[in-house]
């Protein structure tokens, strides 16, 4: 075999193997692209409608700085039995909470430390003109706060150094060696993030779930026989 023959199927298969990492490439993207539809739940009152043609991208960051989940009821929530629908918010969350009645609605926050990473979750329920509105949020800008800060800031900046001294024979590739250093950390703490996010909305979700169905079940025995 002559030398031509010998660069012909080197390029040959440098072809292939820069079309496998196409398709590799694309096929990262496409699952990053799932990963990053993880807080879309598949129930009907979800955080995000799961299916749609055109899904809500996550920011850069990784996931919403706030959770937010609302339905309105035709019929009004009996107003003497806010008690029992506070039973049913501690039993789910595990957290006796603060609690505020007024005269037609009703407040629970966790508990959780404003310093702390949370959970923030707060639910209010108020009926009025034969109407029951129930929201559910939680806030998520102190545990990306933490995270980013502690992890993204203390390990990423804090261990800058180990990609310099490893170069410092070869100076020129410093620069590149920090950037991809910072963005490899970066990429981390953002997963890490977008975890503890789904974490936090299948719970949202999960005392939603069980308020709305103490909710519909209160308004259908209260509703007068037709």
């Amino acid at each position: 075999m002559s030398f031509r023959d010998d660069r012909d199927a080197d390029r040959a298969r440098i072809a292939a193997l820069e079309a496998e990492l196409a398709r590799a490439n694309q096929q990262i993207a496409e699952l990053e692209g799932r990963r990053s539809q993880a807080l879309v739940l598949s129930s009907s009152t979800s955080l995000a409608r799961s299916g749609s043609a055109a899904p809500d991208k996550l920011p850069w960051y990784g996931a919403p700085m706030e959770l937010a989940l609302t339905r309105t009821f035709t019929g009004e929530f009996p107003r003497d039995a806010f008690e029992d629908l506070l039973e049913v918010i501690r039993a789910v969350t595990r957290s006796a909470g603060r609690t505020e009645l007024l005269r037609s609605s009703m407040t629970w926050s966790a508990g959780s430390n404003e310093r702390s990473m949370g959970p923030f979750t707060v639910i209010t329920v108020s009926v009025k003109d034969g109407r029951t509105t129930l929201v559910a949020t939680d806030r998520l800008g102190q545990l990306a706060g933490g995270l980013y800060g502690g992890i993204g800031g203390g390990v990423g900046g804090g261990t800058a150094f180990v990609p310099v001294m490893a170069l410092l024979s070869v100076p020129v590739l410093i620069p590149v060696a920090l950037v991809g250093w910072l963005g490899t950390v970066f990429l981390g703490t953002r997963a890490i993030f977008k975890r503890a996010a789904r974490r936090r909305a299948e719970a949202l979700q999960q005392v939603f779930d069980a308020v709305v169905a103490e909710i519909s079940a209160r308004i259908a025995t209260a509703a007068p026989a037709p």
